[in-house]
């Protein structure tokens, strides 16, 4: 009774916390489709649930900029993953300014042009390419510990399929009848990132399943989902509204955001559990854990 009730207990149990929040949140926003669809689409659900889900998104970008930042400072000047969670931490830092002034600029206040500019690159192609500039060191720290991979051809099929998706997206950007805005054209230069940074993943998914079942092995797959799953949220955003134009497109947009803000959050707060499983006995310390990767939870 005593184990358990302290497996919820200290900063290594955030893995526990943030699925859970997840959880009921994903059951609370179902509830409320179910309720939107039983009750014919009432009109006062999709506003609540926009700025809710929103919200929820914008906190759960706030605790991984948290984490992250215990994170940082577990890494002295000239460790071997230090840069890594320097940019994965700017990345954090950067979702949760543009949620922040996503929120603000929500308001009844007239919002500041250039704000609004730096919001949409913030929270689009500038934490894009810090995690992918992440994601690159993650691969050649690896490589330097012998976790070498190349290329196979599913990892090629991926990025294919992400190629060819951004490609569809550019045709109907191009084929519209109004003005590109300045939101399409920060949506746009995401695109080109995710294709590189669906292609970092399948790689690190192949380095991770090298590693066994770890610790250190599920905050790299937690990275690898955090990934794919913004890359499958992308595409759903953009399929949905093609198909039904009446469905709440807010409320389908937290269900896609918030696993993928938690997946990200996911990613710090396995790295503290790791390492404070590392600092355990040597008799309580998992088994799993390849030589020479412990070195790098340090």
């Amino acid at each position: 009774m005593m184990a358990r009730k302290s497996s919820f207990e200290g900063i290594e149990s955030a893995p526990r916390w943030i699925l859970l929040f997840l959880g009921a949140s994903l059951l609370v926003h179902l509830f409320v489709l179910y309720l939107w669809n039983a009750a014919g689409q009432i009109f006062s659900i999709q506003g609540s649930s926009d700025s809710t889900g929103a919200l929820s998104v914008t906190g759960m970008a706030a605790v991984n900029l948290w984490l992250c930042l215990l994170v940082l400072r577990t890494f002295p000047a000239g460790a071997p993953l230090r840069a890594t969670w320097m940019l994965m931490t700017a990345a954090a830092a950067a979702a949760t300014v543009a949620g922040l002034l996503a929120q603000l600029l929500g308001t009844e206040v007239s919002p500041i042009e250039q704000v609004r500019i730096a919001t949409l690159v913030a929270g689009g192609p500038l934490r894009l390419a810090l995690l992918s500039a992440a994601l690159l060191t993650v691969l050649r720290t690896l490589r330097k510990f012998g976790f070498w991979v190349r290329p196979t051809a599913a990892d090629w099929a991926v990025s294919a399929i992400v190629g060819l998706f951004a490609v569809c997206r550019f045709v109907e950007a191009a084929a519209a009848n109004h003005p590109l805005s300045f939101e399409d054209g920060a949506s746009l230069a995401e695109l080109p990132i995710l294709c590189v940074l669906s292609l970092e993943a399948m790689l690190l998914r192949q380095a991770v399943g090298r590693m066994g079942s770890g610790l250190i092995a599920r905050v790299w797959m937690a990275l690898v989902g955090g990934v794919l799953l913004t890359v499958a949220g992308e595409f759903a955003l953009w399929v949905i509204p093609h198909f039904e134009h009446a469905l709440p497109h807010a409320m389908f947009a937290t269900l896609i955001r918030l696993p993928i803000a938690a997946a990200f959050a996911l990613v710090p707060a396995c790295q503290l559990a790791a390492q404070r499983c590392a600092v355990q006995p040597p008799a309580a310390q998992p088994e799993d854990l390849p030589s020479g990767v412990p070195a790098l939870a340090r």
